[in-house]
């Protein structure tokens, strides 16, 4: 009987010591790899584009935002090698991200008709099924908005996307197994030229899954288990910011309202200090930047402008231009209409500088609230030089001024009831507020030909400037 006990505490030791000896096997191995979790969140980083440090902004604003989803999942990001190493060392110890430096693969479409060259390098997406260490990898586009925990994704099949596009998937959010044959089998795909519409990911990965449009919806099971094969997704995964602005709100009924995308134009992407109020999505974006990564790195070079421009403004008023008053102009007739079509025209650009040099001396990523009224006292502090040095009336040069502030006040109003009445709104502004404008400009043409008329700005080269007294005689 004791020889039997003995022989059953044994066997228990034993079996301890080996379920130790696989667990301690098995920490080791994932300390080795870094790997916390079976699933990650992927995003990728190349250099090359004029907006590389904005889609760094919104690459480290959209992985510290899955943070406070408790999400269940390691934060990847796929860089190219040429990725600034200051970069990769924010991502990882500012940001906790895991970051997987690879070779850029080379696009062998870039040199078909109608390629953009900004998709040169996408084709490094397709490292996302060479991330062995992971069972599930979400793939992401930087332009991500999320609204809630999306971990149930990972239990979708081998490859599942949305289709925003009735008959084309969108791959700004896709589900993968790595696995090193499809990967393999990718690179092979990439060297025989297989078809691609737009040279880009989105057209390879469409090629590649020519069928996924009649596969099933993926529901994610009940009991937590995977489901194998290819899937679409529910819309509510990927939702178009477009949808939002029709109503002011989201009503999307197939899946959860989890995740918005901004597949528009590069220069509407929400990370612009520009997309607030023009998209009324774009304040929260900016409220998920202010929340997680904050603007410590524009702050300076905003109050650095602001000060300039309200030097400017103190500067113009204190010290008015020295312009000589004015006889007769003696000049040739021709010689003087010339002169003067020249003047109209110089007046014409420095108002259109005046709106167009502080917007981009802006640092791009602010936020709206920063970004505007430092745009706003910029083109003030332009507009009251114009107005001083070429002698012209100050509201008709301000007339502008306040119509595009009041147009900004118009889109920022919160309680439309739909994008419809907003848009309807706006246009009712711009068409009672472009007579004030053009009247405006009228009136500094007939002030510019005025003074025109009766003195020159610069006297004759040789000649010395009467004085007001005796210009008032004359």
């Amino acid at each position: 009987m004791a020889g039997g006990t003995i022989k059953c505490l044994v066997l228990v030791l034993a079996i301890s010591l080996l379920a130790t000896d696989v667990l301690g096997r098995q920490e080791v191995e994932e300390k080795r790899h870094g790997t916390k979790h079976r699933h990650a969140y992927a995003a990728m980083m190349y250099m090359g584009t004029p907006r590389d440090y904005e889609f760094y902004v919104a690459l480290r604003v959209m992985m510290r935002s899955l943070v406070k989803f408790q999400i269940q999942a390691d934060r990847v990001v796929i860089a190219s090698s040429d990725v600034p190493a200051q970069w990769v060392q924010a991502m990882e110890k500012e940001d906790g991200l895991k970051v997987v430096t690879v070779q850029n693969l080379k696009n062998p479409y870039e040199f078909q008709g109608g390629f953009n060259p900004r998709f040169k390098l996408t084709m490094n997406k397709l490292y996302a099924w060479n991330l062995l260490d992971y069972d599930r990898v979400v793939m992401l586009d930087s332009d991500n908005l999320f609204l809630q925990n999306t971990d149930e994704l990972f239990q979708c099949g081998q490859f599942c996307a949305v289709f925003i596009n009735p008959c084309i998937f969108h791959t700004g959010l896709f589900v993968l197994q790595p696995s090193k044959d499809v990967f393999d089998n990718m690179l092979h795909e990439l060297e025989i030229g297989r078809s691609n519409p737009d040279g880009a990911d989105q057209g390879f990965l469409v090629s590649y899954f020519p069928d996924l449009l009649d596969r099933p919806m993926f529901y994610p099971p009940a009991n937590g288990t995977k489901v194998n094969g290819t899937y679409r997704l529910p819309l509510g995964y990927q939702m178009d910011a477009s949808y939002y602005y029709l109503k002011l709100r989201w009503n999307v009924p197939c899946g959860p309202n989890s995740v918005v995308t901004f597949p528009s134009a590069p220069w509407f992407k929400p990370w612009y200090w520009w997309s607030w109020p023009v998209l009324p999505l774009g304040l929260s974006w900016h409220e998920q930047r202010r929340n997680n990564l904050g603007y410590a790195s524009e702050l300076p070079l905003v109050l650095i402008e602001a000060a300039l421009y309200i030097s400017i403004i103190i500067v113009t008023k204190l010290v008015k231009p020295a312009c000589s008053k004015l006889c007769y102009n003696r000049r040739p007739e021709k010689w003087s209409a010339f002169m003067q079509g020249m003047l109209k025209v110089l007046v014409l650009w420095s108002m259109l500088a005046t709106y167009t040099v502080p917007f981009f001396l802006i640092p791009r990523t602010v936020h709206p609230l920063m970004g505007w009224p430092l745009y706003l006292l910029g083109t003030l502090s332009l507009a009251i030089v114009v107005a001083s040095f070429f002698v012209l009336p100050s509201l008709a040069v301000l007339t502008t001024w306040i119509g595009l502030a009041g147009s900004l006040f118009v889109m920022a109003y919160p309680w439309y009831s739909n994008g419809i009445v907003r848009a309807l709104t706006l246009f009712g502004y711009a068409f009672c507020a472009a007579p004030f404008v053009w009247a405006s400009m009228v009136k500094i043409m007939d002030s510019l030909q005025t003074h025109l008329e009766r003195e020159p700005f610069f006297p004759r080269l040789g000649e010395v400037a009467q004085g007001t007294e005796f210009s008032k005689l004359y």
